[in-house]
Parts: structure tokens; sequence; C-alpha cells
């Protein structure tokens, strides 16, 4: 994990990161992000529509219908950050 991402990441964050860096790489398809979130495509490309969710990349920002990946960092933030605490 390079760096930047160890600054930006909090401990938990980083140990999840490392748990799924080698079963995915650094950037999911959307096939897998949807497996690790449990939703299908078509949530992804909602949440992703509405503005939440993980961060994604377009990879051919000029086609309309570019391949869209999630930087694994962006789903490990969103999992970690969108919990609930409770007593």
């Amino acid at each position: 994990m390079s760096n930047i991402y160890n600054k930006l990441l909090t401990d938990e964050q980083r140990e999840l990161y490392s748990l799924m860096l080698p079963v995915y790489g650094a950037l999911v398809s959307q096939k897998n992000t949807a497996k690790i979130l449990n939703v299908s495509i078509a949530t992804l490309y909602r949440m992703r529509e509405q503005g939440i969710g993980a961060g994604y990349k377009k990879l051919d920002s000029k086609s309309k219908n570019g391949t869209v990946v999630y930087p694994l960092q962006e789903i490990v933030r969103y999992l970690t950050e969108s919990n609930i605490k409770t007593a």
C-alpha cells in the first residue's frame, strides 16, 4: 500500500485493506464491489447516480459507457465509515 493511503486510512481501515488487497486488487470491478457490499450491480449504479456509496473511477472518461471500477481504499472507507455505533 502506498504511503499516501497509509496516512489517509485509520488503523482499522488499513487492516481491512491489507486483508482484501490480495483477493480483489487495488481496483475492484463492479461485480466484485457488488459482492463485497452485498448489493446488485443495478443498486451500485443507483448509488452512483444518487452520489452515495464508495467513490469510483470511470476508466474511459470520454465515453458515456466507460468501465467503472472502485478503488479498494474507497470501498474500505465506505464499509468502515458507514457503521453506526451502538452503546
